[in-house]
């Protein structure tokens, strides 16, 4: 599997390409910036980006999801509940994208906001359990994410709580990459 981690500063934000080198395809998760980024890395990997992820709506800042596929002739996926007008592929919790040797579980997580989504990925080449999960902004890096964004904080709370209260579940070796690092809002 290739893994790819992009750190930005403008917004403070954590980007990933991941995928399957052996069949070439992978996706983009939480894209910003400038897209050429993802397409270089992409081709340098030798990777077709198949999918790109926003794992909710970004109310800080503005998300390159959609261009990015465009640019790359990939599925631009969100959660199916997502108020969203433009075309998108939807997911729902327990949803498989696969990328090759690499399999992608949706996890919906709402609380941040509510259509958030997790992903759990495993690298069938390694094992058949689950490597790591990409948190988006519902675990960020020593704190978890507001919940005041799409709805009022405590129902927001209540739903983030539970959110992890699930991810607490996975097992210990997953390992957790999250959405955004030391100096974000």
């Amino acid at each position: 599997m290739i893994l790819r981690q992009f750190l930005h500063t403008d917004p403070v934000a954590i980007s990933y390409l991941f995928g399957c080198g052996g069949k070439a395809c992978g996706a983009v998760v939480d894209p910003a910036g400038d897209v050429r980024l993802y397409l270089d890395a992409a081709r340098a990997t030798g990777m077709n980006i198949l999918y790109v992820i926003d794992t909710h709506i970004h109310a800080d800042h503005l998300s390159v999801g959609r261009p990015l596929a465009e640019a790359a002739g990939a599925e631009y996926v969100l959660f199916a509940e997502a108020e969203v007008r433009s075309p998108f592929r939807g997911v729902r919790d327990g949803d498989v994208l696969p990328l090759g040797n690499v399999r992608v579980e949706v996890l919906h997580t709402p609380g941040h906001t509510p259509e958030h989504v997790c992903l759990l990925v495993t690298d069938r080449t390694r094992a058949e359990e689950p490597w790591l999960v990409l948190t988006g902004h519902t675990l960020m890096v020593g704190d978890v994410g507001r919940t005041e964004l799409a709805t009022n904080a405590e129902e927001g709370a209540r739903m983030l709580f539970r959110s992890l209260k699930r991810l607490k579940t996975l097992p210990d070796y997953v390992e957790v990459l999250p959405g955004a690092y030391s100096g974000s809002l």
